[in-house]
């Protein structure tokens, strides 16, 4: 089942692209990172690290 959230911004995302990224961000991560970094302490300073980007800056693709 294909869920679509809807944000406070009116902004509509299916679940399915939702799971692409997530998916691209693992895969960067396992590619990039060495064996003993790939645990939970690391991948949340990554996640902390973007969303205080995110915050800071308009996204621009």
């Amino acid at each position: 089942m294909n869920t679509v959230y809807v944000f406070k911004s009116g902004v509509h995302i299916n679940s399915s692209t939702i799971k692409k990224i997530t998916k691209a961000y693992f895969e960067i991560v396992k590619k990039e990172l060495p064996e003993e970094a790939l645990n939970f302490e690391v991948n949340d300073f990554i996640l902390e690290e973007i969303k205080a980007q995110i915050k800071s800056k308009k996204i621009c693709l």
